[in-house]
């Protein structure tokens, strides 16, 4: 087993979705600088209008980009306005796949170790055309444990959005208004779904306040997951976490709670060749252990909290 051949080409464009934090989109842009994909794109949101700080912050985390020192073509989105942490990274992976069939996606606080790319690469080009799969994560939270060890990953039908990957064909199922939701959860289509009513009633209840935030527009991930769940995708998830997340603290604008357990959880190498399984089947027991892990983390990271203050 080793690890992958890095002198081959990385030819799946990549899309990096920054804002204002330099400090950690340097360490994404060094690690996409190490595998040097032959297109990056780079979209960022505008400056917020009463964030004072957040014009020089932009602009200078707009400028990483000028350290691209490979053969690359470089492709970049840059907004005046600010369209908010939902509205901008969709749009921006809606005109990464207005140009291209294929791609990685990554925001700025998200860091994949280097077999990430080289994962995403294979298993974009093995199930391009099986519209079953909708999703490739770069994360696993099962922490070291893993259903079946004769293959590299697993399926399953729940979304992790901390370094992924995905195709056009199944993007452009993407609505970001959701406007089925209403329908689907009232005759009840998506009740099997879930692993059981406390998944139902957690899950749910995340999508009901999307759905009734939807002006706010800052998220866009859940209604992802409802893209997928409404087509029945799957997701392919790696049999070692890829991707570490360094952006919880004060300045994140969803991770603040630095209790939680993912911040803590390290990039990964994933071992070459990959192992492909022979099937398209759900792992039920992978998510079922992945739920009562993210249950168990937000309570914990919750009371932490709490009695830390």
């Amino acid at each position: 087993m080793s690890t992958p051949n890095t002198t081959d080409i990385l030819h799946t464009p990549v899309l990096l979705i920054i804002f204002n934090r330099p400090h950690t989109t340097q360490k994404v842009f060094d690690r996409i600088r190490q595998v040097k994909p032959t297109k990056l794109y780079v979209a960022a949101d505008g400056p917020r209008p009463h964030v004072d700080t957040d014009p020089e912050r932009c602009a200078e985390t707009r400028r990483i980009i000028e350290q691209v020192d490979w053969d690359c073509e470089v492709k970049t989105l840059f907004q005046e306005q600010n369209l908010r942490c939902g509205v901008a990274p969709a749009r921006a992976i809606s005109w990464l796949f207005e140009n291209e069939e294929t791609g990685i996606i990554l925001e700025d606080d998200c860091v994949p170790s280097k077999s990430f790319f080289w994962f995403c690469q294979e298993v974009l080009e093995k199930y391009k055309y099986d519209t079953r799969i909708m999703h490739v994560s770069g994360n696993n939270y099962l922490n070291g444990w893993r259903h079946d060890c004769d293959y590299s990953y697993y399926f399953s039908d729940k979304v992790n959005a901390w370094g992924w990957a995905t195709w056009r064909r199944a993007w452009q199922l993407f609505d970001f208004n959701i406007p089925t939701y209403p329908e689907l959860k009232e005759k009840g289509y998506l009740n099997d779904i879930f692993l059981n009513k406390i998944e139902a009633t957690y899950r749910l209840n995340q999508l009901d306040k999307t759905y009734a935030n939807l002006k706010k527009g800052d998220v866009w991930d859940y209604q992802w997951e409802f893209t997928v769940y409404s087509n029945s995708g799957l997701c392919i998830i790696p049999e070692v976490n890829l991707v570490k997340n360094i952006g919880f603290g004060e300045d994140a604008t969803h991770t603040f709670n630095l209790h939680d357990k993912n911040a803590y959880i390290s990039e990964q190498e994933i071992q070459f060749p990959l192992r492909h399984p022979k099937f398209v089947i759900r792992s039920v027991e992978s998510d079922r252990r992945n739920f009562n892990y993210l249950i168990k983390n937000k309570v914990s990271a919750k009371l932490k909290s709490i009695f830390s203050l």
